[in-house]
């Protein structure tokens, strides 16, 4: 009997690319122009990451790697529900443009579970995305439960 359509995979469960992406994230050369984003959730679970057009499901620990556009790029990490994407501290998708950063060629980001939004008088979980440095978010992705250096984070 099959049982794999039971189970929620993520993109790189589907697509059978984590080596792919592992590759071109330790190749200087091959990361050029790319955006790499970490989850680093600490929920075990999925959530969905936009950047510009592309959308991936994603589930905690996981990096997935996208196309890096010229001027304005954007990031959101959501849920979805009833067709609505939810849970994202802000609503707003993180905007960045490469003219601000003509030194940078790759672009690191990592999304976290912070309890930034409000309902009801009380504090809830969601997704929030930062922009990370390189050594920061290779630091993350080795030791995602570390503690971090305020220099690691670029906006």
């Amino acid at each position: 009997m099959e049982y794999d359509n039971l189970f929620i995979q993520s993109d790189i469960e589907k697509e059978g690319n984590a080596q792919i992406i592992l590759d071109q994230l330790n190749d200087s050369e091959l990361r050029k122009g790319k955006v790499f984003v970490f989850s680093n959730i600490q929920d075990g679970l999925w959530h969905f990451v936009r950047v510009n057009e592309t959308e991936r499901y994603m589930r905690d620990q996981e990096v997935q790697v996208f196309d890096l556009v010229e001027g304005e790029n954007k990031i959101f990490a959501f849920l979805k529900a009833l067709g609505d994407e939810v849970y994202n501290c802000t609503g707003d998708e993180f905007a960045f443009s490469t003219k601000d950063f003509p030194e940078y060629e790759t672009f690191f980001f990592m999304v976290v579970k912070s309890a930034e939004s409000e309902f009801a008088g009380r504090k809830l979980n969601c997704y929030k995305e930062f922009h990370l440095s390189e050594e920061g978010f290779f630091y993350f992705k080795d030791n995602p439960r570390s503690r971090y250096k305020s220099d690691w984070f670029i906006n």
